[in-house]
């Protein structure tokens, strides 16, 4: 099967300026090779997974999960996983359709570029992209585990 991808899907996308009232928030990251990670962290736990990502048609995005970790996250940047509960390989497919536009949030005062998509990832349906840069270094970009 031949791969595709959306250059407007790629980047770091926040649901934070949609979070308003929410106890948690979550965070999408699509990277231009295919490969990207979600986690979402709320009062007081948090989740990491890898993924790969494609487009099979025209605005509908496949997210493949291929490993994941749970456990308490320490305050701070980068997010860190702090103990970890539970790790190791995880097989989920999420098949949804997607849209990309401009739209100021609920509680914003400025526009936004905002991810929609039918199906929920990380528990929520609404990003905005915090960033296009995806190829920071590791503790920069990527939610980590403690060594």
């Amino acid at each position: 099967m031949l791969c595709m991808r959306d250059e407007n899907l790629v980047g770091f996308w926040d649901s934070s300026p949609y979070d308003y009232g929410s106890m948690e928030s979550s965070w999408l990251c699509l990277r231009r090779d295919g490969t990207g990670w979600t986690a979402v962290a709320n009062t007081g736990s948090a989740a990491v997974s890898q993924l790969t990502w494609d487009c099979p048609r025209d605005g509908e995005v496949e997210l493949r999960y291929t490993w994941t970790a749970s456990g308490r996250w320490a305050p701070g940047t980068p997010f860190i996983l702090a103990e970890i509960d539970e790790q190791g390989p995880y097989d989920e497919l999420v098949r949804t359709r997607y849209s990309v536009g401009t739209e100021t949030p609920p509680v914003e005062d400025a526009p936004v570029t905002a991810l929609h998509l039918d199906k929920s990832v990380e528990f929520t349906h609404r990003f905005a992209l915090a960033s296009r840069e995806t190829d920071q270094s590791e503790s920069e970009a990527t939610p980590a585990a403690e060594d």
